[in-house]
């Protein structure tokens, strides 16, 4: 098996000096022992994070090859940082899209450069894996989107619209699966 570049090297990265601040960062996937740091994560985003769905949840996704949960460590504060990204086919697109679902620096710990070295091993990702776009779905609530992080950084705001249909959010008791059984077909 021929091992990708980012799976033969590790990540040192510099960051900006702060006053306080270490310098070296490295970046790594995510195991299923780092289930209670990305649920740390998942509340700091502002969503509640229930230990069995995650738990259901992290397993299939660090299996399947369409999603990469990557962590930034700092060696004396441990994690600091969590990226999860997923891809898919798009038939008008011709490619594979990549979408950056959740990105979060911890709170205290913004503003100096993880995001940036996080955003750049993401790209370098895509890149790799040849997909033909890089998008992330950011609400206009969040300081990132009011500070203009993403555009400042090489992406664009697309004239889209996401619409959502929410009315399963929340209510599953058990972790959906990531390859349901197929259901029969029925008359409607």
């Amino acid at each position: 098996m021929i091992k990708t570049w980012h799976e033969c090297h590790h990540y040192d990265t510099w960051l900006r000096k702060t006053p306080g601040m270490p310098t070296t960062l490295s970046i790594r996937p995510a195991t299923p022992a780092d289930l209670q740091t990305i649920g740390d994560f998942i509340v700091d985003l502002g969503y509640s994070a229930r230990r069995a769905v995650l738990l259901g949840m992290l397993a299939p996704m660090l299996e399947d090859h369409r999603h990469s949960l990557l962590l930034c460590e700092e060696e004396e504060l441990g994690v600091v940082a969590f990226l999860s990204l997923s891809s898919r086919p798009v038939l008008r697109l011709q490619g594979w899209v990549g979408t950056i679902e959740e990105f979060v620096v911890r709170p205290g710990m913004r503003d100096r450069g993880i995001g940036d070295r996080m955003l750049q091993y993401a790209k370098g990702l895509a890149a790799e894996r040849g997909w033909v776009r890089l998008e992330a779905l950011v609400t206009r609530r969040r300081e990132s989107h009011r500070r203009g992080f993403l555009l400042a950084r090489g992406f664009v705001q697309a004239e889209s619209i996401a619409y959502r249909w929410g009315l399963l959010e929340g209510r599953h008791q058990t972790p959906p699966t990531l390859y349901p059984e197929r259901r029969e077909p029925q008359r409607v």
